[in-house]
């Protein structure tokens, strides 16, 4: 007796040699499958989530359109964007709290420095990683806030955007980044994570809305769908793959999944390199007992 569903992977056309270079954009869960590609490849060759955590397709796609123009760091640090929260720390309307600081300048530094490397990343990548988590977002005045930083919810706006906007909006995202850097291949995907706050009938919806949008967008060889969302609930159906708090991917959940994108991706040389790298990761965290 079968008591096992296995999700097939889709056929696709990209894939990760050892001098290739990724960038990991989206929530949590990109972040954690990000950490895994970083101890087999190297910090040096995949950036994750430069503007930190960002969960609706409407905040990503501002993040890369932002890396992608050559006035960014004037942009990212515009005075509209940068403020003072009522717990006394400055924060970026553009960016999760990992960026705010006691100080503005220390703030401005972590934007400033982070924006140059991902810039240079996107230009260089081989692969695109775009995990969504929501199609929820919020807007304060007229600025897509990427974090509400605890601020008052008086101060936003929360929008729901239908899935035709989604759609043309990444349509042209994707145009643009295939002209920003013509080898790029992007894959997209979506979040196994649970939205409680919503409703476990809203968060699926959403899941629903979500994955219709990958699928708009997955018409060419340059784009493929990575069936994370559906690993986690077939493959994984059983809560022992989740965390305490049965909404979020246990940390034996993100690995395993980790690993089948790995598998789905790298080239043999890869996974031999891969290994290789991720032994010496974990020689190096081995400490001796004196």
């Amino acid at each position: 007796m079968d008591l096992h569903t296995p999700v097939t992977l889709p056929p696709h056309a990209i894939t990760l040699e050892t001098d290739s270079k990724v960038m990991m954009l989206g929530s949590c869960f990109a972040e954690n499958v990000g950490g895994q590609l970083q101890m087999r490849m190297g910090n040096d060759k995949v950036d994750v989530n430069p503007f930190g955590v960002l969960y609706n397709p409407a905040s990503i796609a501002q993040a890369l359109r932002l890396l992608m123009r050559s006035d960014s760091k004037s942009i990212a640090t515009d005075e509209k964007y940068i403020f003072h929260g009522q717990d006394g720390a400055w924060h970026s309307w553009l960016h999760s709290s990992h960026f705010s600081d006691t100080t503005k300048e220390g703030c401005l530094e972590k934007i400033t420095s982070r924006l140059s490397s991902a810039k240079a990343m996107l230009k260089e990548a081989a692969l695109l990683c775009i995990t969504f988590g929501t199609t929820r977002h919020y807007v304060h005045d007229d600025i897509i806030v990427a974090n509400c930083h605890k601020e008052p919810q008086r101060r936003f706006r929360e929008v729901e955007q239908p899935l035709n906007e989604l759609t043309a909006m990444w349509q042209e995202v994707i145009k643009k980044l295939l002209e920003h850097n013509p080898k790029l291949k992007i894959c997209l995907t979506v979040s196994p994570y649970r939205y409680k706050k919503y409703g476990f009938h809203e968060s699926q919806l959403q899941k629903a809305k979500l994955l219709l949008l990958c699928d708009n967008l997955c018409n060419n060889d340059s784009v493929a769908y990575f069936p994370s969302y559906e690993i986690q609930l077939d493959e994984l159906r059983d809560y022992r793959f989740y965390k305490d708090d049965m909404l979020h991917p246990s940390d034996l959940a993100v690995s395993i999944i980790s690993e089948r994108f790995m598998d789905w991706t790298f080239s043999p040389d890869m996974k031999t390199e891969g290994a290789k790298r991720l032994k010496e990761y974990r020689h190096a965290q081995h400490r001796q007992l004196i």
